[in-house]
This record gives structure tokens, C-alpha cells and sequence, in this order.
């Protein structure tokens, strides 16, 4: 039996951002796609694979991409764990099957109708994917997700300093930053004196 390899993991991935294309998402790169919601923010899709002798295994992630937040942390960001924009990061994202028992994950085999289970793929996140990603489509909705995250470091912190200033809570951005920054000098250090220095100009 012919093992599942590097060149079949792409090719799969390609019927699958072609299928993501054809429900109507924006294919920017070409194994990167997402949905523009208006007001700098994005469906963000995240496809994460396991490649195995026998199958390749998709783990279908959701969330968004809010470009405003993004492009503040990461200009703020330098030192030690400096910023870097990218579109394909997400700002929040979850498994697929968090939301729905069908977004567990997308097995592919060499017997597999792969064009058939990237429209099933391509169909999960135009429906529930979708709906998830403008559920939390607004500062205010996506602020509480963050905040829960910032244990985590991970640039969560940041995130949530960014969602308050552009919400214009620079008072309490400025208390959050100045508190987190206490605990984890080393880890956000480089963040928080260019975004004090910026809330004080």
C-alpha cells in the first residue's frame, strides 16, 4: 500500500483550501484562507495536520483575526520576544470540536474521496465556523475570551491591553499592563514600556 507522504499531505491541503475558496472564502496566500467580517476583523481559519504512514489527520480550528489588535501589539512589541504581523495568526481561535461533535477531526487516507471530505470540511466552516467567528466578531465579545487566556502568556496579555485601547479604556489598559507587568517583567517587558510610553504622549 502506498504510504501517505509529504507531497500527498499538500495535496490534500490544497483541495481543501480550494473547497474553502469555492464556500466563499479569501484565499490570500495558497494554503491560507479567511472570511473579511467588516471592521478589521476575520473568520480565521486554522487547519492543523498529523501526518502518519497510513493517514494524514486534519484538526480543524475557528476563531478570528482582528488586524486593528494585531497591528498594535506586534508594533509595540520589541526586546527579547519582539512582534511580528502576520494575517494567518489568529487572535482567538478554538477546535472545531468545541462547537459541533462533526469538527473533531478529518482523517485522509489514500482511499479517502479527499475532493468530497474537503467540501464536508469547507461546508463545517462556512456553517458553524462561521456563525462562531461573528459571534465573537466585536471588541466587546472578544475581550472576556482573551482575558481568560492571559495566563497562557502567548501574546494574550498584549492582545488584551490592545482590545482596551482601541475600545478606548486606556485608563484601564494602562492599570492592566502596569499590574501584569509586575509579575512577568521578563515576559512582557518588552511590550509594556512602548505601550505605556505610547498611552502617555
Amino acid at each position: 500500500m502506498e504510504h501517505c507522504d509529504a507531497a500527498f499531505k499538500e495535496a490534500v491541503l490544497l483541495k481543501c483550501y480550494d473547497a474553502l475558496e469555492a464556500e466563499g472564502f479569501t484565499r490570500y496566500r495558497k494554503q491560507d484562507v479567511d472570511w473579511p467580517m467588516g471592521h478589521g476583523f476575520h473568520c480565521w481559519v486554522g487547519l492543523n495536520t498529523g501526518l502518519e504512514k497510513e493517514h494524514l489527520d486534519i484538526n480543524p480550528f475557528v476563531g478570528v483575526h482582528v488586524v486593528p489588535i494585531e497591528k498594535l501589539w506586534t508594533k509595540e512589541k520589541a526586546g527579547k520576544y519582539p512582534g511580528k504581523y502576520s494575517r494567518s495568526h489568529a487572535t482567538y481561535a478554538v477546535h472545531m470540536g468545541e462547537l459541533t461533535p462533526k469538527g473533531q477531526v478529518f482523517r485522509f487516507t489514500r482511499q479517502t474521496d479527499v475532493a468530497a471530505e474537503a467540501a464536508r470540511l469547507a461546508r463545517l466552516y462556512a456553517d458553524v465556523g462561521l456563525s462562531y467567528a461573528l459571534s465573537i466578531g466585536a471588541y466587546e465579545l472578544l475581550l472576556p475570551l482573551l482575558r481568560d487566556r492571559v495566563p497562557m502568556l502567548g501574546a494574550y496579555p498584549e492582545r488584551v491591553a490592545s482590545c482596551l485601547y482601541l475600545m478606548g479604556h486606556k485608563d484601564e489598559a494602562r492599570s492592566f499592563v502596569e499590574e501584569f507587568l509586575k509579575e512577568h517583567r521578563d515576559y512582557f517587558e518588552g511590550f509594556a514600556v512602548p505601550f505605556l510610553r505610547m498611552l502617555n504622549d
